[in-house]
């Protein structure tokens, strides 16, 4: 969700964008925040004046099912289409409105509708046939990879993965998104030759070709320049068109590789000769809470720090990142392990997939005798991840 939030900030603070609707669904509920609650929330404060009153970036909380439950997203596909209408009704509303402030009375519509994850995906695809309005996607998180990984596993058959995950009714909207998109973005090349590859709609080899007109610039010809500044999205336009006319045929679906970025305003940076006179980095890290934290379960805090930094998910290979430092003895003897895995109370309350990779790691840090080389903090909030870097960085 901050990955989705921070890119629409950093879309509105583009030129060639007037105005970013984040469209998410709203939740009343007194077991949590009244913020959730919001029909609408403004995200960007520090933009230019010229931009107007309506411009910059939007939270849009549309209300679908009981507005007050929380659905983890498996129970979310009933109330999709109640979710569509609501946002029709939105951009219905908010395109007069712009029209009226900047578009001389004519209605201004949106100019692409970017789904993230499947059932914003799906919503995405249903609000593009409806308004004929352009869909980027970004999957994120794919159901037939999630599919062939749990079946590898051995551990659940279809059927019992489907009732768990509705994973076939999150294939074929993946499918049916894959199909209607102009645009898929992905932020590794694996996202796209070994999940994007097992759908029906997408020719991987076609992809490749098509890849090498992209870099000679004979189709992927949009720059930092959009054209002119009364038509910022004129060579857009005509690009998304020419893709849609490929698109019908069924000879183009172009997947462009964004890595990952990262917003820098809450980065502060220090001089590089803040530590480096000092015999003893960590003397300087222990202003930080942090620092006493891993402190505590280190045996000699002078070693250098290995950082892995990600959700306790099966996916994000934490165990076995452990079980490979305690098979390389050369390795624990130069460095120390950090594992940041979000944050924990009772484990036993957690999901089973977390709960699993919580309770696997002091396993394996008992079966390699890794105490005093591993520390895995307790709690870590958004702000602290600059000094989590932090701290690896200077005890290198």
């Amino acid at each position: 969700v901050k990955y989705v939030v921070e890119f629409a900030k950093a879309l509105a603070k583009m030129p060639e964008v007037y105005r970013v609707d984040l469209l998410t669904r709203q939740i009343c509920s007194p077991e949590i925040d009244s913020s959730y609650g919001e029909p609408i929330e403004m995200l960007t404060f520090d933009l230019d004046e010229e931009i107007g009153e309506a411009g910059g970036a939007y939270l849009v909380r549309i209300p679908c099912g009981d507005k007050e439950m929380y659905y983890e997203k498996e129970h979310l596909w009933p109330y999709i289409p109640e979710f569509v209408d609501g946002a029709l009704g939105h951009i219905l509303n908010i395109s007069k409105v712009l029209g009226d402030l900047i578009g001389g009375g004519r209605a201004m519509w949106p100019h692409v509708i970017h789904g993230h994850y499947t059932d914003a995906g799906y919503v995405a695809y249903l609000l593009s046939g409806a308004l004929n309005v352009p869909i980027v996607l970004t999957g994120h998180s794919l159901g037939r990879n999630k599919l062939e990984q749990i079946l590898k596993q051995g551990k659940q058959s279809k059927e019992e993965i489907n009732r768990t995950y509705k994973i076939f009714c999150r294939i074929i909207a993946e499918e049916l998104c894959l199909d209607s998109a102009e645009l898929v973005v992905t932020s590794t090349r694996q996202e796209i030759e070994e999940q994007w590859r097992l759908y029906d709609g997408f020719d991987l080899e076609l992809n490749r070709k098509l890849r090498v007109h992209a870099k000679s610039k004979l189709l992927w010809s949009i720059h930092a320049s959009y054209g002119s500044k009364k038509y910022p999205f004129l060579e857009f336009t005509f690009l998304l068109i020419f893709l849609c006319i490929l698109n019908v045929y069924g000879i183009y679906i172009f997947v462009k590789v964004i890595p990952p970025g990262m917003d820098f305003s809450n980065v502060i940076v220090q001089e590089e000769s803040t530590y480096d006179d000092l015999e003893n980095p960590s003397a300087q890290l222990s202003e930080s809470p942090l620092w006493g934290e891993t402190l505590c379960f280190l045996n000699n805090t002078s070693k250098p720090i290995i950082l892995a930094l990600a959700r306790p998910d099966p996916k994000k290979n934490m165990t076995t990142l452990v079980k490979a430092f305690g098979e390389c003895n050369n390795l624990r003897k130069l460095a120390n392990l950090m594992l940041t895995m979000g944050n924990r109370d009772d484990i036993d309350q957690m999901p089973a997939s977390s709960s699993n990779v919580l309770t696997t790691v002091p396993k394996f840090i008992d079966k390699y005798d890794l105490y005093g080389e591993v520390t895995y903090p307790k709690h870590h909030k958004q702000s602290d991840v600059g000094d989590i870097y932090r701290i690896a960085a200077k005890t290198k």
